[in-house]
């Protein structure tokens, strides 16, 4: 009996019926990093790989991770082609593939961009239910894909009363708070950092900024950051003294000793992640500023494409 093909879903698909719903994957995101946080740890998930093509300008990154308790075995594979833009293409491509856990078969081959997409946002969410001080004013740094996700994504689940967003480039600001008001929320564009920032509850930096684009004298006490970009480094939107005098907390302290060391070269500490919160390892102090530095886990790309599969096999049926 011939095996059958693995199923091909793309971003498109994904994104027509509704199969990463917010409502779905905010608490399975949370899952996660709660699973990651614990000493008996359901999740498996070596340190992603990275293989320069330097003669064809390219950077080819594996993600493989095991989630024990969901039953979810895949690899998320990503390109990173600069000079795609020049051919019509994007510069970074992800494909994640989903296996059989128990025989090791794949069973979906999922386009990546709606799964990194919407689980970074889901991750921020779930940090900021744990560490904010206040929901009413939402400030964005960017307007790309990712400052898009994250504002309907905490807006979602907080309802903020007013959504700020500045852009390096105003009129991107602009049009995204033009599809904002469009959709009956109260949403303005900034033409400076410091203004939209200014006494904002919880900050979302989305940028590939190589220098800070949020100061430490611009923030208020009790907000709670979301950074989230990734320019030179993954610590580069923000001010060396900002880092100096909040509380960091992120998703996986194993990827941080590598990814930011240059976060401890500095002499800033990080907490520890936002699982030990969950778990209620640990606290945090909401009077304090506090950043949640994100870097993506391997576990949260796979559990997404877990929920897209379950789902999928529900409109299927």
């Amino acid at each position: 009996m011939a095996a059958s093909a693995p199923l091909y879903l793309t971003d498109e698909f994904i994104k027509s019926n509704n199969l990463l719903q917010l409502a779905k994957l905010i608490p399975t995101i949370q899952n996660a990093m709660a699973a990651v946080s614990k000493s008996n740890s359901d999740v498996i998930q070596p340190p992603r790989t990275l293989m320069h093509v330097p003669s064809r300008k390219g950077v080819f990154l594996s993600m493989p991770a095991f989630c024990e308790y969901d039953d979810a075995l895949a690899c998320k594979l990503v390109t990173a082609y600069p000079n795609n833009v020049n051919k019509g293409l994007p510069s970074v491509i992800g494909t994640v593939l989903l296996f059989d856990s128990s025989t090791g078969k794949v069973l979906a081959i999922m386009d990546g961009t709606e799964i990194t997409t919407w689980r970074t946002a889901a991750a921020s969410v779930v940090a900021t239910k744990h560490l904010h001080n206040g929901t009413k004013i939402l400030a964005v740094l960017g307007s790309g894909t990712q400052a898009r996700s994250h504002i309907e994504a905490l807006d979602y689940y907080f309802n903020f009363e007013q959504i700020r967003v500045w852009n390096h480039r105003s009129e991107g600001a602009q049009k995204l708070t033009e599809e904002l008001i469009g959709k009956g929320k109260t949403a303005r564009a900034y033409e400076s950092g410091e203004e939209c920032v200014k006494d904002a509850d919880v900050i979302v930096t989305a940028t590939f900024a190589s220098s800070p684009i949020l100061m430490s004298q611009w923030v208020k006490p009790g907000a709670h950051i979301n950074a989230v970009g990734a320019g030179v480094s993954h610590h580069s939107e923000l001010d060396p003294e900002l880092y100096r005098n909040v509380s960091i907390y992120t998703d996986t302290m194993a990827a941080a000793k590598v990814e930011l060391k240059g976060l401890a070269e500095m002499g800033v500490t990080i907490k520890g992640e936002v699982g030990e919160i969950i778990n209620g390892t640990t606290s945090v102090d909401r009077k304090e500023i506090t950043v949640f530095q994100s870097l993506g886990m391997a576990v949260e790309d796979v559990v997404s494409a877990k929920l897209i599969y379950d789902e999928y096999k529900k409109i299927k049926k």
